[in-house]
Order: structure tokens, then sequence, then C-alpha cells
């Protein structure tokens, strides 16, 4: 759901006509970044409770990011500036609002979830390695764009994203053919300390 709305929102700001149908997509976007964040929290926090709090805390503000970068995007639509200089002005803070939002927190949240996944080992370990190493990947990408190394919006910027989004569509189907790996937590830890 993530993934459809933020790519149809993208499409739909493209037209002074779409942006209402943005914001409304973007807003869905941010309730199922939200939703996520509460699900994973409740299904590992017994494997990792402060890095499950993390991951749920990062995608609150995640969430939020998103939510506040509609705003400008609802005062084009308002104002009806699409494409004059202050809608130009107001299109850039969007974009601000996107590289931190589904760019440098998803890409630390997602380096969590992943270390999280590697320690509770409850899926495959090539899936939590996924993660780790996407989200460094677009942590480094949209660091480069927010201090002006690289373009935003240029295609390396994109491609840098791919990790992420294989990732997260791999974990989408992981978990709803599969399910995670049962295993108790208590037991395991007991385990750990008695080969130490």
């Amino acid at each position: 759901m993530t993934h459809v709305t933020a790519v149809t929102a993208v499409i739909a700001y493209g037209d002074a006509g779409g942006i209402r149908l943005g914001v409304a997509l973007e807003l869905v976007l941010a309730l199922g970044c939200l939703g996520t964040g509460v699900l994973l929290w409740h299904l590992l926090r017994s494997y990792g409770p402060v890095r499950a709090a993390s991951f749920g805390a990062l995608r609150l503000m995640e969430a939020a990011v998103i939510g506040a970068a509609t705003l400008p995007m609802l005062a084009i639509a308002l104002t009806g500036s699409f494409g004059q200089p202050l809608g130009d002005a107001l299109v850039e803070v969007h974009r601000a609002g996107f590289l931190i939002g589904q760019g440098m927190i998803i890409s630390v949240n997602t380096i969590i979830l992943g270390w999280l996944l590697l320690d509770a080992r409850v899926g495959p370990r090539a899936l939590a390695f996924l993660a780790v190493a996407g989200g460094v990947i677009v942590l480094i990408g949209h660091g480069l764009q927010l201090f002006g190394v690289i373009e935003m919006g240029v295609p390396i910027a994109g491609l840098t994203a791919v990790p992420i989004f294989v990732f997260e569509i791999w974990f989408a189907v992981y978990l709803l053919v599969r399910g995670l790996r049962r295993r108790d937590p208590v037991t395991d830890a007991r385990s750990v300390a008695a080969r130490a």
C-alpha cells in the first residue's frame, strides 16, 4: 500500500488538477507507515524491545513528516499557485519533506529493522541483510542530496532506493505467505546465557 500510494501521489502531483488526490494519497501513505510501525513493534518487541520501539517511533516520525509535507501541496491547490513562483517554492518545501521523511528517516528505521531481524532470526537472513544494506545505501544517497553533493531527483538518487524497495516488497510477501518464524525469546535468552 505504501509504495502504490507514494508512486501514485507523485504522478498526481504532476498536474494542477491532481494535487488534492496526491495529498489524499500521501495521507493514506502516512497512515500505512504508522500502521506498519505499530504492527512490527507488536510482532518484534519480545526479540528486541528497544529496537522495536525505536522502529515504531521512527515510523511515527516518518508519518508525521509525510503528513506535514502535504500542507504546502494543499496550499498550492487552495491558492491556485501551481506553476507560479509561490507554487514552485511550496513544491520545494514538499520535496524537502520527501528527502527527510521518505529518505533519511526511512533509511534509519530500515537499518534498525534489519538489525532486529538479524538478531531475532524470525525470517531469512538474506532479507535482514538486504534491509541493513538498503538502509545504509539510502542513508548515504539521501545524505549526499541533503548536502548538495548530488541533485535531488537525478536517476542515481532514485537507484539508491531500489534495495529498500526490494526489501519492503519481499518482507511484505514473506509476512503474508509465511509469517514470522515462531521462537520463544525467553528460551533463546536462556540458551545463549547457558552457552556463555
